[in-house]
């Protein structure tokens, strides 16, 4: 894994490309952000006038294709390009993407400005808890509905991927089992037949009662039974439209974490927003049920002032991800989850029937 040390070294070298101007190391710092399968530094320059960079590192694990991390960081780069391109074919500049810099795929490194603000989820906590407004926490949630409304439907489309290209093969074998990520780019029976697919493995793999397991297989089948053609709305989709990679503040709303963005059905990333209101809102007490309503109308008078997208099949891909939820373990967390997932999926399973 890269240290901070040769980072720091990396980044005196393309100095120039990064901040416009030559640096030496003692004119900047750099802070490791988090670390995991990739790490996430700040780069700070001692000139307040020159713009803070994030650096993404990744590397290689043992028995890995050595061609993964290349592939990946190059991919991820050409994705966040495109992505910022078409936000900013917009014109419209409260809503955007951090604004890419360049990789270095060898080392595994990719750059790009600081996107200002606190993620949408600090908020949420926040607005639970008493700690801020009902009506501002409304209104910043709506706000991620018209981010994603913007990236969606008025951006300009994203380029459709080579899913037979080497790099692509190389990229699936990543996704392939993700309940997230193996979506994108499908349409029409082909979406559902995965998505059926995927809920009858997690279902029988964390054991569900085989009476629940039918009862759910049987309402995917019928919310899902005529999806296709103009009902499943295709075009641009974030990957992972999470409460963790929005980005607010008082300018600007900006999504972080583009290397899923493509095409797509347009439900995947909506109904994985709403999952998430779902999951933070059960560590409400009180009120669980009108918070989460609330928030939810918020987010879909931006998600949809065209109303675009049929609930009911909102609510089934929301279901999708609940399924997942369903996944033994975690502690206390892990348990609260189930809990709110199981309630929920009872009260959809009542609408279908």
């Amino acid at each position: 894994m890269l240290s901070a040390q040769e980072l720091a070294a990396v980044v005196v070298g393309h100095s120039e490309t990064l901040f416009g101007k030559v640096l030496t190391s003692s004119d900047f710092g750099v802070h490791l952000l988090a670390d995991g399968t990739r790490r996430i530094y700040r780069v700070q320059p001692a000139d307040s006038l020159l713009p803070v960079v994030i650096a993404k590192a990744r590397s290689g694990r043992p028995n890995e294709d050595p061609r993964l991390v290349p592939t990946q960081t190059a991919h991820e780069f050409a994705v966040h390009s495109a992505v910022w391109n078409a936000m900013v074919g917009t014109a419209c500049h409260d809503h955007s993407v951090p604004r890419p810099i360049f990789a270095f795929p060898e080392k595994g490194l990719l750059f790009m400005e600081q996107a200002p603000g606190e993620p949408i989820g600090r908020c949420l906590w926040r607005g639970l808890f008493g700690l801020g407004g009902r009506s501002e926490t409304e209104a910043q949630v709506r706000r991620c509905g018209d981010w994603l409304h913007t990236f969606a439907c008025r951006a300009e489309a994203l380029p459709q991927t080579d899913r037979l290209g080497d790099a692509e093969r190389l990229l699936a074998l990543g996704r392939v089992n993700h309940h997230i990520y193996s979506l994108i780019g499908l349409s029409d029976r082909i979406l559902i037949e995965a998505m059926l697919g995927q809920v009858g493995r997690r279902l029988r793999a964390y054991r569900v009662d085989p009476q629940m397991t039918r009862r759910i297989e049987g309402a995917f089948s019928s919310v899902f039974r005529d999806f296709g053609g103009q009902r499943d709305v295709q075009g641009n989709v974030h990957g992972k439209f999470s409460i963790a990679d929005i980005l607010v503040s008082p300018e600007r709303v900006h999504a972080i974490d583009l290397e899923q963005a493509g095409r797509g059905s347009l439900y995947l990333d909506a109904a994985y927003f709403l999952y998430q209101l779902c999951m933070i809102t059960r560590w409400k007490p009180f009120g669980q049920a009108r918070r989460l309503g609330a928030l939810r109308k918020a987010f879909l008078a931006g998600r949809s002032p065209a109303t675009n997208l049929d609930e009911t099949l909102l609510d089934g891909f929301i279901a999708y991800y609940l399924v997942n939820s369903l996944r033994p373990a975690g502690g206390l967390p892990g348990f609260t989850a189930r809990a709110r997932a199981h309630r929920w999926i009872n009260d959809w399973l009542k609408t279908v029937a």
